[in-house]
């Protein structure tokens, strides 16, 4: 609210130039890139060497599923923004509970398992989750994704 309070203040006239949703939208998308960006940049570091993972037994899908793993947590964290910022704004704290513990499922599962089938198909599985969730906070209903799909405007 005082964040809001700051931008009615600098525009000129009055109004708030960007809505809760939208900067929801734009912290979760910020922080989204900003992991995709770290994330890759560790994975052309492991790619670089000095050893190459894939030798002795690893997983030769490494790159692939960490490309697969760094997608789903763009996404994620642009999901995650939105829930953080409904229940900061209605004062829903499950819903701030939700998203952590949500975070720490995704970034738990990496450790759990070397062949990453155990890690990505949850993680996308969460994923629609949070999609929907987001989507239905965020005024969606389904005739109207129904109308998206069919193409009906």
């Amino acid at each position: 609210r005082k964040a809001i309070e700051g931008l009615v203040a600098l525009s000129e006239d009055g109004c708030s130039p960007i809505s809760i949703q939208q900067m929801a939208y734009v912290a979760g998308v910020g922080f989204g890139l900003m992991s995709g960006a770290f994330s890759m940049i560790n994975l052309l570091a492991d790619a670089l060497g000095p050893g190459t993972v894939g030798i002795h037994g690893d997983s030769q899908l490494y790159f692939l599923t960490s490309a697969f793993m760094t997608m789903v947590l763009i996404f994620l964290h642009t999901f995650w923004g939105i829930l953080f910022f409904h229940g900061c704004e209605h004062r829903r704290w499950w819903e701030i509970a939700a998203v952590v513990i949500m975070h720490l499922t995704v970034s738990g599962s990496s450790f759990c398992n070397p062949l990453y089938v155990g890690s990505l198909v949850p993680s996308y599985l969460l994923m629609a989750a949070a999609a929907a969730w987001a989507y239905v906070l965020s005024g969606g209903s389904a005739q109207n994704l129904r109308r998206f799909l069919l193409c009906k405007c």
